[in-house]
């Protein structure tokens, strides 16, 4: 039976914890957070669940806070331009509800596989998935039904998924990742660049 993902309410925990939200930030989104670009884009780009202030806030995947906004430019200075639209990455989550403390649980990334998947099935022209952080690299190798063991997730390395399908791995452009240097800007340009290039390979 198919599933809405604007009325999912399947992890309570999440759930409960965006009503609380509501009465917080009465003017936020504080709901399910779709994926946004183009799905006839052969680049999906998968991240973990809406920020508290940022997609959670504004209702737009990777909109409105810092990570957003690192993507955002380092996607543009890759060469993305959004005006391209069917060239334009599809970005989305692996969790698409703001869980607290921005800490997902296993159950809860399992149980929003289904939308993943859903999406990622809807892109005919899918050739690379941009893993943001291990749990989208997991949920990604998930959905795929591969072992978490035999592709151990590291920073630049590519896999192969499926026929002409890659997962490039990316330490996640969050803030913390920022400062304390684990990801600097330019190793993500880099990413988005090795991604274009095969993009236009193909």
């Amino acid at each position: 039976m198919s599933r809405s993902l604007d009325s999912c309410i399947k992890c309570d925990r999440i759930h409960q914890h965006l009503l609380y939200l509501k009465n917080i930030h009465k003017d936020y989104h504080n709901g399910p957070v779709k994926g946004s670009g183009s799905k006839d884009s052969d680049i999906c780009i998968v991240g973990l669940a809406p920020g508290l202030h940022g997609a959670n806030r504004t209702g737009d995947v990777f909109n409105g806070d810092f990570s957003g906004n690192v993507l955002n430019n380092c996607l543009a200075e890759a060469g993305f331009r959004k005006s391209f639209e069917n060239n334009y990455p599809f970005i989305t989550n692996a969790v698409k509800c703001y869980p607290e403390n921005n800490k997902p649980k296993i159950s809860e990334i399992k149980n929003c596989s289904y939308f993943l998947s859903n999406e990622i099935l809807e892109m005919k022209n899918l050739k690379i998935i941009i893993a943001l952080g291990k749990v989208s690299h997991d949920a990604v190798l998930r959905i795929f039904n591969l072992a978490l063991s035999k592709y151990i997730f590291k920073h630049g390395v590519s896999h192969n998924l499926a026929k002409e399908i890659a997962l490039i791995d990316s330490y996640h452009c969050s803030k913390i990742n920022i400062n304390t240097k684990r990801v600097s800007k330019k190793m993500l340009r880099d990413i988005f660049s090795l991604a274009k290039s095969c993009q236009l390979k193909s």
